[in-house]
């Protein structure tokens, strides 16, 4: 009866599954028919798939009760455990069930109260190992579901004691971890008790019986998931519970029940042993009859089965060498080769199988490349005189048409009077490949040290020659009547000496500075024109004098001359690269242009010096290189112009490159963007003569500076233009004495001083005095430190050291 009425609940069951599918509005006119989407993975006999792509197992049971007594309709998703485990917590799924509870799990989702089963997590081995305790798993690989709490438990458990050494591999599926056990991939896995009743579980597994930790099961739900499914789940699963003859406790049944074996009747288990036992004697007479045959032959056929192994075991050594193949090769003469084996890589490397290679050996030597086929010829002579192993690496042909590099090494034997090669050959691209960055790095790191080398060695010569003037002229200052013409000379020699020394070491600091990125861009409306015709300007009596004809031409119309740019980068642009023309230039000319094309404003230094070879045109804007480091004559400079120049073009987002013949002069070009401006901006003050004037009321100044000796010049610059001078040694002096004297009307402010610098002083003054006017003096002359001191509260800046015209035109700029 009760397999009867199983079979009527089961086509019941059917027919409610049919009817929820049906469209029609016959049967869900009037219900509220909900539809839950329910992860399934492969977790046999709980949850899984069959062979039809259908979910089975004991949970697919209780939730198709569960949907037939509540109205709902469950849509199935499968994927592995991780994935599920993500989409539920995003809920992309409703349930997920069979999930093990766990605190932590507990705040990602919602559980069912009543356990739906009780299990304990349990290890599994291959049939060969036998495991005892936990220490056995010492240097063990242990496979674990990615996702479960499998692996939390063992690395919990195992990491109290640090001699464990032990490796925990994840796998998405039951069939994968089960499959890489019996492969030998791992040793041992970690799953729930009822493995052992899947259709996986079988006698070439063992079941340790070591247990790790107990669990509960249940369904898992989405963590927004409202109170009432979760309490109409926990009601149908107590009702199922606690009745006996419920689908619970028959799917249970059905599927933890491995030893149901179908009964063998007593008359027909009588008849087998009949039959054996006749069969028994028949064999035992006939194994007598063969027994003298079986003797001899016994040792040929162990003989031969050994042989057979080994040639198998060789055989799939030789296959499975990814990287390499494994050949023999006979030679009949010095150029006829055969060969009686070849692994199967044969087909990958040389794209011919095993059958073509043996009936033509060409078709593998006409691929080693025709520069390095020689070498190899000459390792297999070189290697037969005396019998030995030959190395040779060597360049070959893939079939694809690129290059790879391989490695053979081969040992010669007589067999039969015929020569035979054993040999391998290993694809050793990569580490070729890694040799050859190593020694381009190598050479690359000689050639910077080279050229390190070499502009130290420059940099030296270009420091010291200045300075020899400055100090063997100021020597020579000192001897007595001394004329006047020649002490003026001996002067002219010490400035000029001393100007091109700031020049280095203005270089040297804007170089560091834009290799260390703290350049920064200033940019203001600018007037081209002015820039242009100011550099023309200040270079026309320094071509004049080493007879060299200076030109301008500017196509500009007057809507393009002003323009939205860093105006001090700009003018230190074209500054070096007419200052390099004319010191480049012996006789001839040197041209100054500037045109608009497109949307950018394209500059031209052209020069009839002696120009660039074509191999250094990239060099020459490079740090610290020269166009030609082995010229020796006396070109002043660093090496430092251009690439600053290009460092300045770049930032501007323009570009720089140049058109030269070794001989035949040069033309620079560079370009910016062409910003557009509309200003109403005076003209740029330049302040490039001496102003013949005195001021009709003296000033109160005040200085501000901590070292001794500048402070001394500036008083002795500034004594002709003041009535009163007061000193400050620090920011905080400067501030608190315009605090006793409101009536200062000018500020000579250092910005580098102790206690609180020129920047500081500045923003405090300008806090209770706007009118006073600041100039401020400071050592440091790097583009954009300008802008900064302008931003502090001073009205204008000079640099050290202190030029007196400009400082005199400074003052009469600000009282005229």
């Amino acid at each position: 009866m009760s397999f009867l009425k199983l079979h009527i609940n089961k086509l019941l069951l059917l027919l409610i599954i049919v009817l929820n599918f049906i469209p029609s509005p016959i049967y869900s006119q009037n219900t509220n028919t909900r539809i839950l989407k329910v992860g399934v993975y492969d977790s046999p006999p709980k949850i899984f798939l069959n062979d039809n792509k259908e979910p089975e197992g004991i949970f697919i049971d209780i939730l198709k009760d569960i949907g037939t007594n509540e109205n709902l309709v469950f849509e199935y998703h499968y994927d592995s455990w991780a994935n599920l485990l993500n989409k539920l917590e995003n809920g992309k799924i409703d349930i997920l069930p069979g999930t093990t509870y766990d605190v932590e799990r507990n705040t990602i989702f919602k559980f069912n109260k009543i356990e739906i089963l009780n299990s304990w997590v349990e290890i599994f081995s291959r049939k060969s190992l036998e495991l005892k305790t936990l220490s056995d798993l010492k240097n063990k690989k242990i496979g674990v579901i990615k996702g479960s709490l499998q692996e939390k438990y063992i690395v919990k458990i195992l990491h109290k004691d640090s001699i464990f050494d032990f490796q925990i591999v994840p796998f998405n599926t039951y069939i994968d971890f089960v499959g890489a056990l019996k492969k030998g991939k791992i040793d041992v896995i970690l799953t729930d008790r009822f493995f052992a009743f899947s259709k996986l579980y079988d006698k070439n597994i063992n079941r340790s019986g070591i247990i790790i930790n107990s669990s509960t099961l249940h369904f898992a739900f989405k963590k927004n998931e409202k109170k009432e499914l979760i309490d109409l789940f926990d009601k149908n699963i107590s009702d199922l519970k606690n009745d006996s003859d419920s689908v619970y406790y028959k799917t249970l049944f059905h599927w933890l029940d491995r030893n149901i074996k179908p009964s063998i009747p007593n008359y027909i288990k009588w008849l087998i042993v009949a039959f054996i036992a006749s069969l028994v004697i028949a064999l035992f007479f006939v194994l007598l009859l063969r027994k003298s045959v079986k003797n001899k032959t016994k040792e040929l056929s162990i003989a031969k089965e050994k042989a057979e192994e080994r040639e198998e075991q060789l055989k799939s050594i030789a296959n499975n060498f990814s990287n390499g193949m494994i050949y023999q090769i006979t030679m009949t003469d010095e150029n006829n080769r055969k060969f009686n084996y070849v692994s199967d890589t044969v087909l990958k490397f040389y794209d011919c199988t095993v059958e073509e290679a043996k009936k033509d050996a060409n078709l593998l030597y006409n691929k080693i490349h025709p520069e390095d086929i020689n070498v190899l010829i000459e390792k297999e002579k070189e290697a037969l005189k005396n019998m030995t192993v030959f190395n040779a690496e060597v360049r070959v042909i893939n079939p694809n048409g690129t290059i790879r590099w391989s490695y053979y090494t081969s040992k010669p034997r007589i067999i039969n009077n015929v020569i035979c090669w054993d040999g391998i050959e290993i694809d050793i691209s990569e580490r070729k490949l890694m040799e050859i960055e190593l020694q381009k790095s190598k050479e690359k790191a000689e050639e910077s040290d080279r050229l390190k080398t070499a502009f130290l060695t420059n940099l030296s010569h270009e420091i010291r020659t200045p300075m020899n003037g400055i100090l063997g002229f100021s020597k020579l200052l000192q001897e007595p009547n001394l004329e006047g013409e020649l002490q003026k000379k001996y002067f002219e020699i010490i400035q000029k000496s001393g100007e091109r020394m700031l020049n280095i070491i203005n270089d040297i600091i804007n170089i560091s500075k834009i290799e260390a990125g703290l350049m920064e861009i200033h940019l203001q409306p600018t007037n081209i024109n002015q820039k242009v015709e100011f550099v023309y300007n200040f270079f026309k009596p320094i071509a004049q004098n080493a007879s060299i004809e200076l030109i301008l031409k500017n196509s500009l119309e007057t809507k393009e001359i002003h323009i939205h740019t860093d105006r001090e980068k700009l003018l230190a642009i074209i500054t070096n690269l007419v200052n390099n023309a004319i010191k480049h230039t012996e006789k001839g000319k040197v041209e100054i242009s500037c045109y608009k094309k497109n949307n950018f404003i394209e500059f031209s230094v052209k020069d009839t010096g002696i120009g660039i070879a074509r191999d250094r045109h990239d060099a020459i804007f490079k740090r610290f290189i020269q166009a030609d480091l082995k010229n020796k004559k006396a070109i002043q400079g660093a090496g430092l112009g251009l690439s600053i120049s290009k460092a300045y073009v770049e930032m501007l987002g323009g570009n720089i490159w140049v058109e030269s013949e070794l001989g035949k002069g040069s033309i620079f070009y560079f370009t910016i963007p062409f910003h557009t401006v509309i200003t109403n901006e005076p003209a740029e003050m330049t302040l490039t003569s001496t102003p013949n004037k005195t001021l009709t009321n003296k000033l109160k100044i005040l200085i501000a500076e901590d070292d001794k000796m500048s402070e001394l010049l500036l008083t002795k610059l500034v004594k002709e233009f003041s009535r009163e001078i007061i000193k400050a040694r620090n920011g905080k002096e400067a501030v608190e004495a315009m605090y006793k004297h409101p009536d200062i009307d000018l500020i000579m402010m250092d910005i580098q001083m102790p206690e609180m610098n020129g920047h500081e002083a500045t923003r405090e003054i300008r806090k209770f005095n706007q009118n006073t006017i600041i100039i401020a003096q400071t050592a440091y002359a790097l583009i954009g430190d300008k802008e900064r001191i302008i931003e502090s509260g001073c009205n204008d800046c000079i640099t050290k050291p202190i030029n007196s015209n400009e400082l005199k035109s400074l003052i009469f700029k600000y009282f005229n």
